[in-house]
C-alpha cells in the first residue's frame, strides 16, 4: 500500500493511497434544523481557499484491519452554542486528539450537545485541521470537509488515501489538496460559495460536516544501526547525544 508523505511548513504530515468506497460524512443531519430562515442563514460550508505549499512523497504501509477504529463527525456553522465546551475533540478512545485552528494559532471552540459536537465558524476566516497522536501507534486518518475527501476532492470514503500520524506527533491539514506541492486552504463561506457546492463530485446538502475516520497501521519502528563488533564502524555512537549541532574544526598536535 503507497503512501505520500506530506511537508507542510512547519511539519512533516503522511497519507496513504487506497480504492474507492463511499462511506464519511455524507450528509449527517445537523445540530441546526434547515426548516427555518434562521437556520438557512447560520449554515456554513468551506471554500476553496488560497494556494498552501504542502509538498508530498510515498511510503508503504498497511492498515492492520479495514475497519476504522473510530468515525466521527464534527458540525459547524455560524450559528453560537453554549454546551459543554471542549479542549478537543477526543478520537479513538483518547489515544486522537481534533483541534481546529484559526488562522493564528489558536483552536476554535468546540462544544457538545447530547451526541452531537459543533462548532460555531465564521465566514472568510481560514481554518486548519490538527490532529495529535497520544498513543505508542501509528493511525491513518482520513479526513473529509463537507462529505468531500481532503486529498481527491471526491466523496468521503474510508478507502481513500489519508495522513498517517505517527506516535507522539500531530499533523495539520490546512486545505483540500491540488497537486503534489500544494493544497487550497479551507475557509469558512457561504454555502454557494462553499467548494462543494460548486465541485461535480460534491453537494450543498453535505456542508457543515467534518468527517475523521482513524485506522490503525503497521508500522514498524525506524531502523537502528547495528552494534559495531570488529572492524571500522560507520555509526560508534547511536545515541542522542552528539557533542554540539555542528562539526568541529580538527586539533592538530
Amino acid at each position: 500500500m503507497k503512501f505520500l508523505s506530506v511537508f507542510s511548513r512547519p511539519f512533516t504530515l503522511l497519507f496513504l493511497l487506497m480504492g474507492p468506497l463511499l462511506l464519511i460524512a455524507c450528509s449527517v443531519p445537523g445540530p441546526v434544523s434547515s426548516d427555518s430562515a434562521e437556520a438557512r442563514a447560520a449554515r456554513l460550508g468551506t471554500q476553496w481557499g488560497e494556494t498552501i505549499d504542502s509538498r508530498v512523497r510515498t511510503q508503504s504501509l498497511k492498515r492492520l484491519n479495514d475497519t476504522p477504529v473510530a468515525v466521527d463527525v464534527l458540525h459547524y456553522s455560524a450559528a453560537p452554542a453554549s454546551s459543554e465546551r471542549l479542549r478537543e475533540l477526543p478520537l479513538a478512545n483518547g489515544r486522537v486528539g481534533l483541534r481546529i485552528l484559526r488562522e493564528n494559532g489558536t483552536a476554535w471552540p468546540i462544544y457538545r450537545t447530547g451526541g452531537t459536537q459543533r462548532l460555531q465558524g465564521r465566514s472568510g476566516e481560514r481554518y486548519t485541521l490538527e490532529y495529535r497522536n497520544y498513543s505508542t501507534k501509528t493511525y491513518e486518518i482520513v479526513a473529509t470537509v463537507d462529505g468531500l475527501d481532503v486529498l481527491s476532492g471526491q466523496p468521503g470514503s474510508v478507502r481513500n488515501r489519508g495522513y498517517v500520524l505517527r506516535p507522539g506527533e500531530h499533523l495539520r491539514i490546512k486545505g483540500f489538496r491540488k497537486s503534489g506541492d500544494e493544497v487550497a486552504a479551507f475557509r469558512f463561506a457561504s454555502v454557494t460559495d462553499s467548494y462543494a457546492a460548486n465541485s461535480a463530485a460534491g453537494s450543498p446538502a453535505n456542508v457543515g460536516v467534518i468527517g475523521t475516520a482513524v485506522f490503525e497501521l503497521n508500522a514498524p519502528p525506524p531502523a537502528t544501526a547495528r552494534p559495531c563488533h570488529s572492524g571500522p564502524c560507520a555509526f560508534p555512537n547511536d545515541g542522542n547525544n552528539g557533542q554540539g549541532r555542528y562539526a568541529a574544526p580538527p586539533v592538530y598536535d
